[in-house]
């Protein structure tokens, strides 16, 4: 079995994003639920130190590759979701089929189900 994905959420002072990296299109993958320039500016300090811990995993220089801003992903209304926000993002991109941004606007009005169902996946859940 081989990955397709690298997946790294990134809290950078009280805030997080997601930075997917792509093997297949070698290329990073960079999500933001309240999109600002800065939220990019720790990204090639994360990427050179994950390069570096794992060096030995990686066929190329994953240091080189672009970074990519997805456009048109749902976006939060607030300053508290940003979490909630980063696990749907990452529930989308592990899916086999490719991902309809379009379809999947809405998020902030359903933010509160999506905590309930986190939360229950995490308790109720019986691990054998």
């Amino acid at each position: 079995m081989s990955a397709n994905l690298i997946i790294v959420p990134i809290i950078n002072e009280k805030y997080w994003t997601l930075l997917v990296g792509n093997l297949s299109k070698k290329r990073w993958e960079f999500f933001d639920s309240l999109p600002k320039a800065t939220h990019k500016a720790i990204f090639s300090d994360v990427i050179s130190h994950l390069y570096v811990d794992s060096k030995n995993a990686w066929h190329d220089d994953i240091r080189n590759w672009p970074i990519e801003t997805i456009k048109n992903v749902s976006t939060q209304n607030n300053n508290v979701d940003c979490g909630m926000f980063i696990c749907k993002y990452m529930e989308a991109v592990i899916q086999l089929e490719p991902v309809q941004w379009e379809l999947l606007k809405d998020w902030q009005s359903s933010i509160a189900l999506f905590r309930a169902e986190l939360a229950y996946g995490i308790l109720c859940t019986n691990i054998q």
